[in-house]
């Protein structure tokens, strides 16, 4: 069945996130009790591996925090063992097409919705203790395939793109937008604007959720404003940094 985050997003509330790259069970342990709505671990632009899963979704699971995951690229071969992990969700990045978005959701649904593989005995059916066709329609629910949209060709397709079934929801990447937009990082630049809400009224139409990263508060205010409700506002291991340069400079300052 759908769990709490699932429903949360299929209701349009808003929820506020972190990117994941430091691959430590103790960060996974303080970042869990934060109050983060989300955490994202990132196989595109961090070291997460499959290992590092393994030690990490338990933790966040037991604090209710829910994990999503984003593969490398729409082929990542890593879907399968990350669901069986219990994740919940997996964001796609670079998709261009609506033939990329058709495979993510095939990789990420069992059938009739999907090609996902059945392999059981894992920490998502509880090792087994869940009904074959219990697990499934679990998983069809519980399970959210994030497409990201963040690039010129995205916006060409995305009509197509749209069309695809089994998608939960579009993630906005807009620093890779505005630079496949020719104004990298003008997080106001007319163009930048415009692409965002034309993916924004075209999914509100579909009745499509959708997120987008949040580089600061008014960014975020904007577009909460106009109906985005997921957002992911920083990188773990920057705002670490970020937190300890400040209250060493704050030190110095005295």
């Amino acid at each position: 069945m759908a769990n709490k985050f699932t429903q949360a997003i299929r209701h349009d509330q808003t929820m506020y996130g972190l990117w994941g790259r430091m691959t430590s069970v103790m960060a996974a342990e303080i970042l869990s009790q934060t109050g983060l709505g989300f955490m994202i671990m990132d196989m595109e632009h961090g070291a997460v591996d499959i290992a590092d899963l393994r030690s990490m979704v338990p933790v966040y699971k037991a604090s209710g925090t829910p994990i999503l995951l984003r593969i490398a690229s729409p082929k990542d071969s890593y879907v399968a063992k990350a669901l069986d992990l219990g994740v919940d969700g997996i964001v796609v990045p670079q998709v261009k097409t609506a033939e990329e978005a058709k495979r993510a959701v095939l990789a990420s649904k069992f059938a009739p919705l999907g090609e996902r593989g059945l392999g059981g005995a894992c920490p998502a059916d509880r090792f087994g203790d869940v009904r074959v066709e219990e697990f499934i329609k679990q998983e069809n629910e519980r399970v959210m395939t994030i497409i990201q949209i963040e690039n010129a060709e995205a916006l060409e397709q995305l009509d197509d793109i749209l069309k695809v079934e089994g998608i939960d929801m579009l993630y906005i990447g807009p620093f890779d937008l505005s630079l496949s937009l020719g104004c990298t990082g003008q997080m106001n630049h007319p163009r930048l604007m415009e692409a965002m809400q034309t993916v924004m009224d075209k999914a509100k139409i579909l009745g499509i959720p959708v997120g987008m990263h949040g580089p600061d508060k008014e960014f975020i205010r904007y577009w909460r404003g106009q109906g985005a409700t997921l957002f992911t506002f920083g990188i773990d291991s920057a705002i670490l940094k970020q937190s300890v340069r400040l209250a060493v400079q704050s030190l110095h300052a005295q």
